[in-house]
């Protein structure tokens, strides 16, 4: 391991100080074991004093202090990083890209042919510990970095294996984009609540605690359209509400919405091949 440094982070943004957080809260590394690069000198300041890690404005420092490097600079940001790095990369390098839309053999591509290669999709929620990461290992990864990676992504969430890299797109469409789904649906039921007399504050609290509530109650395995049958009753609230949505083809429209997000993903992809 190079100066002991377990974990090196480039672009560490939201999700990268999301992973920071959560790598310390889980203790899977000390603060001195980590070491993060941004973009920005008051960022880095900020990291360094909350989280007590090493920072640094150097991506080939990070590159050259640590074997374990998450690439968490945005998609479109991914090109010139690779350019910069790849002298950097060699075969004692773990590289793990959390960049929607970039698949292995794009970060092959611009890394060379020594460094392994893992590829996540994580999602918003993971900035309060609540996320899901899909995994995919590089062809010829060894169990332990698959297992390595896992641990990392299981300190801000839960974490799920991914075979066929072709279904991270899907992935992105449901999952990664997926948080955005209830934000609007929140939205539209708070709106709602508002325009048929309640406050907004009201409405908000209500809204939360429902959302909240019913992802537990879903959480505890249970098929939710089994869930959705049970609240409802025969010609009543619910039942109403409910037929609006037939109505209206609810899941249609959510169905669509995921297929127009995952095509984009694919789109996106090949437009940066």
């Amino acid at each position: 391991m190079k100066d002991n440094y377990i974990i090196g982070i480039i672009g560490a943004g939201n999700m990268g100080e999301a992973l920071i957080r959560g790598l310390l809260r889980s203790q899977l590394v000390r603060s001195y074991e980590i070491i993060a690069s941004a973009r920005r000198r008051s960022r880095l300041v900020r990291l360094e004093k909350t989280y007590g890690i090493h920072t640094t404005r150097s991506n080939k420092e990070v590159m050259n202090s640590t074997d374990t490097v998450i690439l968490a600079v945005k998609p479109q940001n991914m090109d010139d990083l690779l350019k910069e790095i790849r002298s950097f990369a060699n075969n004692g390098h773990l590289m793990i890209s959390i960049a929607a839309g970039v698949d292995v053999k794009k970060l092959r591509r611009g890394l060379g042919s020594k460094p392994k290669l893992i590829r996540v999709m994580p999602n918003l929620p993971a900035v309060v510990d609540q996320g899901v990461s899909a995994i995919f290992c590089g062809p010829r990864i060894q169990e332990r970095y698959r297992r390595f990676a896992h641990q990392i992504f299981q300190a801000v969430g839960t974490t799920v294996d991914v075979r066929e890299e072709r279904l991270m797109d899907v992935i992105t469409g449901l999952s990664g984009t997926g948080p955005a789904y209830i934000f609007a649906m929140m939205e539209a039921m708070t709106a709602a609540g508002k325009k048929l007399g309640l406050t907004p504050k009201l409405a908000n609290a209500l809204t939360q605690q429902t959302v909240y509530g019913a992802a537990e109650l879903a959480s505890q395995g249970e098929d939710p359209k089994e869930l959705r049958l049970r609240v409802t009753s025969k010609k009543g609230t619910t039942w109403a509400a409910m037929k609006v949505f037939k109505q209206k083809k609810f899941w249609n429209l959510v169905s669509d919405a995921i297929g127009a997000a995952t095509k984009r993903s694919r789109q996106l992809r090949r437009l940066r091949d």
